[in-house]
């Protein structure tokens, strides 16, 4: 099952816990039965514990409908959450790296024997060869085995050949949708 059917039955079950807690809850008030009073309980609490699940599935699912028009409009933050959502759903497992001290690397994205480093940038303009430059170098840093620039921009001639030699994946604007669908 995908993460995000996965998801999808996680959230239904909450729901369907909350509505037997509550038939539990007036069985128990109306009939005066303590067994049914302690399921309600129980039932309450596994509802109340998955909430931080049901809102970041939520939040996930909102970046990964998002489109260019969305995407324009984001932080940073937001963006790299963005790239975060997408790569978790093809199956990676990531990591954000620390605000500062990240060496050019954002995100660390894992699958199988593969430890990619990204970069995001969401700009208001093409992006230049330093966004390669910073998550090559820091890729090493980080013991990755392959890079790539996620951006809501393309990129310009310098950033593509210095990509080319690094073997370092880009992603701009015109392949970005595409990307992210795939």
């Amino acid at each position: 099952m995908s993460r995000s059917a996965a998801e999808y039955w996680f959230w239904r079950l909450g729901a369907a816990l909350a509505c037997v807690a509550v038939v539990a809850t007036v069985l128990a008030a109306h009939h005066n039965m303590l067994w049914a009073g302690l399921i309600a309980d129980a039932l309450m609490f596994a509802a109340w514990a998955g909430l931080p699940y049901w809102a970041e599935a939520r939040r996930e699912a909102k970046y990964i409908r998002s489109g260019l028009r969305e995407i324009d409009t984001m932080t940073g933050d937001d963006f790299e959450n963005y790239v975060a959502a997408q790569l978790r759903s093809a199956g990676y497992r990531v990591a954000m790296t620390r605000a500062t001290g990240d060496f050019g690397v954002d995100l660390i994205a894992r699958k199988g024997k593969e430890r990619m480093a990204v970069q995001c940038k969401r700009y208001g303009r093409r992006v230049g060869a330093a966004a390669v430059q910073q998550v090559v170098s820091g890729s090493l840093l980080h013991g990755c085995t392959s890079t790539m620039v996620v951006s809501n921009q393309e990129f310009t001639p310098a950033a593509i050949q210095l990509a080319q030699v690094h073997s370092c994946e880009l992603v701009g604007r015109g392949r970005l949708p595409k990307w992210a669908r795939r």
